[in-house]
């Protein structure tokens, strides 16, 4: 029932008695004393009553502030458009409809049609700890957790080959023991299909779509415009606010372009810089697949097989990634001449570094000049792998994280690499992506204002993030110089969970 209103007879309030109004029309005036008593006593009953309770999915549990925002920013969330159907995107998505119970979600995949509906092949492999899976948990239940466990291997720890010795040093991994949960090994492609068959039939993937983002606008009719660098329109969702654009578009990040500079247009001569803004490259490649053959009975079950070669220069890896299927990678540092300081990187000779037979070839001739035989477990892989699934990139980070990881008129927000690309050298790329998609969904899901959720979210994940490219970053770096003793702050990685 609406029982009264405020009226113009100054500190008085005119309540109305519906059976009153319905009969004699009787007025009862009461001061504001009153009325105040009644209502403090009102809130501080409501307020006890709230911590007895938690909010569900779905609710909205906190308020925005009407002294600091507009009748606009209290809007409920209705049309997401997630920009990039990698894992961090289709996390994303999972989360906003499972966590904060958002249907209106669509997702741009530049990608073609065949190649996003590709169950194998495609990527290469997500090592995911106890952060990972339990921001797996948050987003589809015990259920999903346990699904993501099953399709990959649990990791026993690492088997580290020294030169000179004849077997490998194992270092048996003890995070279950610590956390109770494993560190597992899942392929790509197959993280990918799984969160892909949580989202609802009408959750809309448009894949060959996005790669020319430009940027968005509020038109005239109050709808949210995400434009194409010809300016031509790519979508528009309903109203602008009641809508969002999450930007997982990878370490090369148009979205991250939008919430750096505070620009909703990226201009014109700023499109070809745009690949390497706010973009640090690292000064090394890492070249991986997933091969559908287990190392061998020679090998200790369940461990991760590491060489780094004496001086420095050149990493290899592999292990376990799901049954009968092994994960291989190869980092390798660009060469530095001491006289001149001329900077070559590997496959500077090669014409077309999107060869993969010219890189699989060049890998290898790489890994034979080392000569050593430590190498055979990573070579012998290669030479099994067809040069359709190999994966190469140049190892980037992002320059800047934060200060916030949304845009000021809290319509962009990052998530992924988008928002804190770093190196792999803790695995962690993964489990960032999962644990983030968790975070604003929950923070969406806890505010009913969108802004105040974004830098809430903000809040929570800049700092960590800053934090683990710090140390992803030294640890890499003290690696492939070939150094020992690495810092291990794993316990406070895996130690996170989702607030």
């Amino acid at each position: 029932s609406k029982p009264g209103r405020w009226d113009d007879i100054g500190s008085e309030w005119l309540l109305f008695d519906h059976r009153d109004r319905m009969s004699t029309g009787r007025r009862v005036r009461i001061t504001v004393s009153v009325i105040l008593a009644v209502l403090l006593s009102h809130i501080s009953l409501s307020s006890a009553f709230s911590k007895m309770i938690t909010p569900g999915v779905g609710s909205k549990a906190k308020a925005c502030s009407r002294l600091s925002s507009t009748a606009s920013e209290s809007e409920g969330l209705e049309q997401v458009v997630i920009v990039g159907g990698g894992i961090a995107g289709l996390a994303t998505a999972a989360a906003l409809q499972n966590i904060a119970n958002i249907s209106g979600i669509q997702v741009l995949e530049k990608s073609s049609h065949e190649s996003f509906s590709q169950k194998e092949g495609i990527g290469a492999g997500a090592q995911l700890g106890p952060n990972g899976l339990r921001a797996l948990g948050a987003i589809g239940g015990e259920e999903l957790m346990q699904r993501v466990i099953d399709a990959g291997s649990i990791l026993k720890g690492n088997a580290v080959v020294i030169p000179g010795m004849s077997h490998p040093i194992l270092q048996p991994d003890s995070t279950e023991e610590v956390s109770g949960l494993p560190q597992v090994f899942v392929r790509w492609s197959v993280l990918r299909g799984i969160l892909k068959d949580l989202l609802a039939p009408e959750v809309n993937i448009r894949t060959n779509a996005g790669s020319d983002l430009c940027g968005y606008e509020v038109a005239d009719d109050g709808s949210l415009n995400i434009l194409s660098e010809s300016g031509g329109v790519i979508l528009s969702t309903p109203s602008a606010s009641t809508s969002l654009i999450v930007g997982a578009d990878g370490a090369v990040s148009k979205c991250r372009y939008w919430v750096q500079t505070g620009q909703s247009n990226i201009p014109a001569k700023e499109l070809e810089k745009v690949n390497t803004f706010d973009i640090v490259d690292t000064g090394r490649i890492n070249i991986k697949a997933v091969v559908p053959k287990s190392l061998g009975d020679s090998f200790e079950e369940g461990y991760t097989y590491c060489f780094f070669a004496p001086g420095g220069g050149v990493a290899c890896f592999a292990g376990p990634a799901g049954e009968n299927y092994t994960y291989w990678a190869i980092s390798i540092v660009d060469e530095k001449d001491d006289e001149t300081g001329e900077v070559t990187e590997f496959l500077a000779n090669i014409a077309d570094k999107y060869d993969m037979k010219e890189v699989k070839l060049a890998l290898l001739a790489k890994l034979s000049s080392l000569g050593t035989d430590d190498v055979k477990f990573a070579s012998d892989m290669i030479e099994t792998t067809d040069p359709d699934i190999i994966y190469a990139t140049r190892s980037k980070e992002a320059q800047n994280i934060g200060p916030s990881l949304a845009t000021n008129d809290g319509k962009v927000v990052l998530v992924g690499d988008a928002a804190h690309a770093m190196s792999g050298a803790y695995g962690q790329n993964p489990n960032f992506a999962l644990e983030g998609a968790a975070e604003l969904a929950t923070c969406i899901r806890n505010n009913i204002c969108v802004k105040t959720a974004l830098q809430e979210y903000s809040s929570q994940r800049v700092g960590r993030c800053v934090e683990m490219q710090k140390r992803s970053s030294e640890r890499a770096t003290k690696a492939m110089k070939g150094e020992k003793d690495l810092e291990n702050v794993s316990k406070w990685i895996h130690s996170w969970d989702v607030k």
